[in-house]
Parts: structure tokens; C-alpha cells; sequence
């Protein structure tokens, strides 16, 4: 994985939430395949910041990608395990409860919770990126669910 230009205060803050005993937790969840959802969530940094350089995307707003990319799928459960829960189809709530998640454990901004609650949009119509950043983290992810997924097919 490379991280970009990031300065060392970012690589810090990306160091943290890797190790972060609650994230780790992701590892714990399978996601695309054999890959998991820890490892999905630091492929869509990886990707969100090589964008986030391709648009020279300032200090704060790469800050942002960083929390709210470990944190996009911050949901906790296995979804293989029935794609229809009792509450609601995984792919339209798991942002809800991921945003739920992340606000439980972590003190986030407007835009690290927008990136959260909108990076499945626009399956999630009514929660649309607001801010670049959300942009770039859910255009990210989709890409890099087609790669995983089709990376454990072959």
C-alpha cells in the first residue's frame, strides 16, 4: 500500500486507526471474498488518497478521507451470514450503522460522518455526498469492491 504524499501528522492519524483496537475489529468480518472488511476499508484509503492527490486535495480534507475511509464500513457484523436482516437489507443500512458505530467510538466532523452515511450512494439516494471528500471515498469504494470482488473469482 502506498499513502500518498501524506505529511507525517496524516500517516500518524492513519497509523492510529489502523490500530485502533475497535477497527481491528473489522479484520474479525468477511467482505468481498476472502478479503475483510478491514482490509477493503484500507484499500479505499489507498485509492481515496491517490485520487485526493490527483485533485491536490489539501492537509484537512485528506484528514477527512483517512477517518472516514477506515470508517465506511465500521458495521461490526457479518452480512454474508443473510444480506436481508430483521432491520433491513445490508446494502442500504449498513452506512446508517456504520455512521452509528463510528459516532460511538470516535468524535467526528460533518464531513467524516458525510463520507460514512453517503459512500453507498446512489443506492443510498436520500444521503448524497455533500463535500468532496465523500466523493471521492464512495467512488473509491466502488471501485475497489469490483477489484476484491472479482480478484477472489479468478
Amino acid at each position: 500500500m502506498t499513502l500518498g504524499s501524506l505529511n507525517d501528522s496524516e500517516k500518524e492519524l492513519f497509523g492510529r486507526l489502523k490500530n485502533d483496537d475497535m477497527i481491528s475489529k473489522m479484520r474479525e468480518y468477511p467482505h468481498h471474498g476472502t478479503m475483510s472488511v478491514f482490509d477493503h476499508c484500507v484499500n479505499v484509503v489507498d485509492m481515496s488518497l491517490k485520487i485526493a492527490d490527483k485533485l491536490s486535495l489539501d492537509k484537512r480534507q485528506k484528514e477527512n478521507i483517512i477517518v472516514g475511509g477506515m470508517l465506511h464500513d465500521f458495521f461490526l457484523y457479518n452480512w454474508h451470514e443473510g444480506r436481508i436482516r430483521e432491520d433491513g437489507i445490508h446494502c442500504w443500512l449498513h452506512p446508517k450503522v456504520a455512521l452509528s458505530n463510528a459516532n460511538t467510538h470516535f468524535d467526528l466532523n460533518k464531513k467524516q460522518q458525510n463520507i460514512i452515511r453517503s459512500h453507498m450512494f446512489p443506492a443510498t439516494i436520500l444521503h448524497p455526498p455533500m463535500c468532496i471528500e465523500a466523493w471521492v471515498v464512495s467512488t473509491a469504494d466502488k471501485v475497489c469492491a469490483v477489484r476484491e470482488y472479482f480478484a477472489n473469482r479468478a
